[in-house]
C-alpha cells in the first residue's frame, strides 16, 4: 500500500514537473515572438518603419500625410501613416474616435487622454462625457478656432485659439482696437454651450461679442473635441446699420403715402 502511494506521488510530481516545464517553455515562445526590434529606440517596430519606407532622424515625431497625428502615435493606432485618412470614410485620421468615446484620437492626446481607452481614467464614465473644470463636456469642446476679419477700412483682427498638451493658447492680432482675449474666451465658451450651433447662431454669437462698425467680411473655422467641424466665409453688415436702413425705409414709406393722401386730397 505504501508503495503503491510512492508510486503515485512520484507520477504526479513528474506530471507537474513536465506541464510546468511546458508552460515555461510556451510562454518563452510567445515572448519571443512578440518582441518587436526597435534599434532606434523610437517607440516604433523597425519592420513598421521598412513597410512604410519612413527615415529620417524623427521618425517618430514626423507627420507624413499632414493628419495632425506623428508617426509614433499612427503607430500605436495602427493607421497608415502616409494616408491621412486610413479608412478613407472622409474624415482625418486625427479626428476619428478609435475607441467610440466621443472624443477625437487628436483631441484625445491633446486633453491628455488615452486614445485607445474609451475611460482614461477608469471611473466608469466615458471620457467624451467627462466635465471639465468649468463643467463643459469634453466631447464640446473647442479645440481649434480661426478667425480673420477684414473691415471696410482695411483694419483687420485675427484669432487663433488651439488646445494643446492640455493648455488653451490663443493668440489675438487687432488694428480695430475692438476685441480682447476676454471677448475671445467668452466667444468659445458661448460656442461650446453646447457645439451644435448652426452658422447663423454662430454668426450672431459674434456680432454680439465683436463690437464692429460698417460692413465686414469673416472667415471663420471650428473644430470640436468630438469631431466636428464649422466652416463660416461671409460678408456681413453690423447690426446699427441694419437697423438704421430699416429706419430709412419705413420712413421712405410713411412719406410716400404721405404724399399720395396728399394727391387724393386735391383731387
Amino acid at each position: 500500500m505504501r508503495l503503491l502511494n510512492k508510486i503515485l506521488v512520484s507520477a504526479l510530481g513528474l506530471s507537474l514537473l513536465f506541464s510546468q516545464g511546458l508552460t515555461t517553455a510556451e510562454a518563452k515562445s510567445h515572448d519571443k515572438k512578440s518582441k518587436t526590434a526597435d534599434k532606434n529606440k523610437n517607440g516604433i517596430d523597425d519592420k513598421w518603419e521598412k513597410k512604410y519606407k519612413l527615415s529620417g532622424k524623427n521618425v517618430a515625431g514626423q507627420d507624413n500625410d499632414k493628419d495632425s497625428l506623428s508617426n509614433l502615435i499612427e503607430y500605436k493606432l495602427t493607421l497608415h501613416p502616409k494616408t491621412a485618412d486610413t479608412d478613407k470614410d472622409g474624415t482625418l485620421d486625427g479626428q476619428e474616435d478609435r475607441d467610440k468615446d466621443g472624443v477625437g484620437n487628436l483631441a484625445e492626446i491633446e486633453n491628455g487622454l488615452d486614445p485607445l481607452n474609451p475611460d482614461t481614467d477608469k471611473d466608469k464614465i466615458k471620457d467624451g462625457e467627462e466635465k471639465d473644470k468649468d463643467g463643459v463636456l469634453v466631447s464640446n469642446k473647442v479645440q481649434d478656432l480661426e478667425i480673420k476679419i477684414v473691415t471696410a477700412d482695411k483694419k483687420s483682427i485675427t484669432v487663433d485659439y488651439k488646445v494643446q498638451k492640455k493648455k488653451a493658447t490663443l493668440k489675438v492680432k487687432d488694428t480695430t482696437g475692438t476685441v480682447t482675449n476676454e471677448t475671445i474666451t467668452a466667444l468659445v465658451k458661448e460656442l461650446q454651450e453646447p457645439n451644435s450651433k448652426t452658422q447663423e447662431e454662430v454668426v450672431a454669437a459674434l456680432l454680439g461679442l465683436f463690437k464692429i462698425e460698417g460692413p465686414f467680411g469673416i472667415e471663420m473655422e471650428i473644430e470640436y473635441a468630438d469631431g466636428k467641424e464649422l466652416e463660416i466665409e461671409e460678408e456681413l453688415e453690423d447690426k446699427d446699420e441694419d437697423d438704421d436702413e430699416d429706419d430709412d425705409d419705413d420712413h421712405d414709406e410713411d412719406d410716400h403715402d404721405d404724399h399720395n393722401d396728399d394727391e387724393r386730397d386735391e383731387d
